[in-house]
């Protein structure tokens, strides 16, 4: 209970404390102006990508006692957890009736969900840094997907005003690029047979954390709050699909994986956390791109993000059972 209401304690303290910044800023009384903001948000995001989460990983998986080879397994349950959640999310919103713009950033809730963020940080918080390579692992092919397969999709979902705006090119992401390159020399290093040193298993998990602190204050600075009301219904659906349609899939592949057998469950319960978690910011990106209702976006992402209050709880009474 005291690793869970830290958790909580760090999330939302984290996302409060940027949004009061960014109102501090909005009323004139810093030497902040709007694109000074924006331009220290890029450069929180960028510590936390480009170099504590990706120390993170590296240091993590030097560490991970003999990885077992169903550990692979993690990137395809990562990939069915995004497909299932964009299919459901197009589902439902078939049978709601909603428009082409309405659906479209559905579909944008329903894919992107916030791993790095607070996926990773919950799942160390209850399980120390070992996590954070299965977590790493999870996401390994988070922006291919993303940039290959989601963006694509949402823009499909566009109205004709947006018919001249490019779609992202599938490529090689600066992110993944570090986070590839961190993997591989975590993975190196531990085949290697070179003993990381006992203080780096902090190390990793105080990284970590930190990363998630840095990603939270620079939503938090962006984070704007509208119509949220007017969505109700649409954040009920997207919940439902978040927390327990996705969860439910990808934990019972993850079971029939063997991941349960696996150092005591320990990635069965990781999978757990990383596929029930809340929309992700990034959901709102294809919206503003492509003409979409980025109102409903930002409403998913500020319900299901309050909810953790309540999710996390839930998964810390389940993940025992599993």
């Amino acid at each position: 209970m005291e690793r869970l209401l830290l958790t909580l304690t760090i999330i939302f303290v984290s996302l409060i404390a940027g949004y009061l910044f960014r109102q501090w800023v909005s009323l004139g009384a810093s030497a902040f102006t709007e694109s000074s903001l924006k331009r220290l948000r890029i450069v929180i995001q960028k510590t936390a990508m480009f170099g504590l989460i990706p120390l993170s990983a590296m240091l993590s998986l030097w560490g991970l006692p003999s990885p077992d080879p169903r550990l692979l397994c993690l990137p395809a349950l990562g990939l069915a957890a995004w497909v299932a959640g964009g299919a459901l999310a197009l589902f439902f919103s078939r049978r709601m009736g909603l428009g082409r713009a309405q659906t479209g950033s559905m579909y944008c809730c329903g894919t992107f969900t916030n791993i790095g963020a607070v996926g990773c940080l919950v799942a160390v918080m209850q399980f120390g840094e070992q996590a954070i390579a299965m977590a790493s692992l999870y996401r390994l092919c988070e922006e291919m997907f993303y940039f290959g397969v989601a963006v694509p999709v949402s823009r499909s979902y566009g109205s004709a005003g947006a018919s001249g705006t490019k779609t992202p090119r599938l490529h090689l992401d600066p992110v993944l690029a570090a986070i590839l390159f961190a993997l591989g020399l975590g993975l190196f290093l531990n085949l290697s047979g070179v003993r990381r040193p006992s203080a780096f298993g902090t190390l990793s998990a105080a990284a970590m954390i930190a990363g998630t602190v840095c990603f939270l204050l620079s939503i938090g600075m962006g984070l704007r709050l509208s119509r949220m009301t007017a969505y109700v219904r649409e954040s009920a659906v997207i919940s439902l699909i978040k927390f327990v349609c996705v969860p439910l899939i990808v934990t019972t592949l993850a079971s029939l994986a063997g991941l349960g057998e696996v150092e005591g469950g320990l990635p069965l319960k990781v999978v757990a956390i990383l596929s029930a978690m809340p929309v992700a910011m990034n959901a709102l990106i294809p919206p503003s791109l492509f003409d979409l209702d980025l109102d409903l976006a930002n409403a998913c992402w500020v319900f299901t993000t309050l909810e953790l209050v309540v999710v996390l709880p839930v998964l810390i009474i389940v993940l025992p059972l599993l």
